[in-house]
């Protein structure tokens, strides 16, 4: 019968970038199917998504993959053989919990069908978590996975991953040594860092202890004046009540003093009213001289400008008339200097 579809899903499909192993690289344009296959011939099953005429996903499960949700729409699984990881987007959380559920139901199948020897230890992606934020970036774990997880081999006489001799189970068991070796290096790095990690944290808190002791001894010495200054001010509270009698004879006296200040300041008052009704009185009466004699040095004013008004017209006919003598006493002259010509023109004739 070959393989047959037993789930089909739609998502966008991502690959991790081979070259960071952090971000995301988009292997659909859109929403594509996403199946299962099973092959009755082999017992296999597979994971294939094509969009157009290319396979992006082409993913055979073995028992120890596991599939992570990352977000409430995205999940993950990484693959040894196809050396990469693969990422799902779905429209909606329901989606990527069916996808979730069917991946952990084929992959009990496959634990059920294919039984590894005792020796391989399975190295697949993170744990089921889900991250509550959304995020697109990969997950950490899968991420190393992808890089150093050991492939699942079917040791059965015939399987696809048969071992023919020792030779081979050697070099399987050398390469399994080598990851198993670069983990426990990453490890002890790792062990590094936190064991690093805590020394810091130990010398921050010793400050801190310091610190608090410093302030505890701080604090015992304001206690202590706060203690005096309490004690002080007790004893002047007593001190007061003592010479309460005394003050209130003294408070008394102020008072009286004050009453007679009132009174004081009463007629006062009426003397600065009687003052100030004068004041405006006499304000008043100066105001209405002024008025007047402001009216009188207007008319006078007026006047003089019309008498000297009069002797500007006056001065302009005296000029004009001023002019005209000249005119006529020049004419006189030009006709005596004429006549005069005429005259000493006869005499020396």
């Amino acid at each position: 019968m070959g393989e047959q579809p037993i789930f089909t899903t739609k998502a966008h499909v991502f690959h991790i970038d081979p070259a960071t192993k952090k971000n995301w690289l988009p292997s659909s344009q859109g929403s594509v199917n996403v199946s299962f296959y099973y092959d009755s011939n082999r017992s296999t099953y597979r994971i294939i998504s094509v969009d157009g005429s290319k396979a992006i996903i082409n993913s055979t499960l073995v028992q120890n993959m596991t599939f992570t949700k990352t977000s409430q729409k995205f999940g993950q699984w990484s693959d040894a053989r196809a050396n990469t990881v693969y990422g799902l987007g779905f429209a909606t959380e329901m989606d990527l919990n069916k996808f979730y559920d069917k991946f952990n139901e084929v992959r009990e199948l496959t634990k059920q069908q294919l039984a590894p020897p005792s020796h391989i230890n399975g190295s697949g992606g993170g744990g089921d978590a889900t991250d509550s934020k959304p995020s697109m970036q990969p997950n950490a774990a899968a991420v190393q996975n992808s890089e150093y997880m050991t492939p699942m081999i079917d040791r059965r006489p015939g399987g696809p991953g048969a071992l023919p001799d020792s030779t081979e189970q050697l070099k399987y068991e050398n390469n399994r040594l080598k990851v198993a070796l670069a983990q426990s290096s990453q490890n002890a790095k790792k062990w590094e860092v936190e064991l690093q990690t805590l020394k810091n944290n130990n010398a921050r808190l010793t400050t801190a202890l310091q610190e608090s002791n410093v302030n505890v001894d701080e604090w015992k010495r304001q206690l202590a004046s706060y203690k005096e200054e309490n004690a002080t001010l007790k004893k002047m509270v007593i001190e007061h009540e003592q010479s309460q009698p005394n003050q209130q004879q003294q408070l008394k006296s102020v008072e009286a003093e004050l009453a007679g200040m009132v009174d004081k300041l009463s007629v006062s008052e009426t003397e600065k009213r009687n003052l100030k009704s004068e004041l405006e009185s006499s304000r008043s009466r100066a105001s209405q001289s002024l008025q007047r004699d402001q009216a009188e040095m207007e008319s006078k004013m007026a006047a003089m400008a019309g008498e000297l008004e009069q002797l500007r017209n006056s001065q302009t006919a005296e000029k004009s008339e001023l002019i005209g003598l000249h005119d006529r006493l020049s004419r006189n002259v030009s006709e005596l200097v004429s006549a005069q010509n005429q005259l000493a023109k006869f005499l020396n004739s």
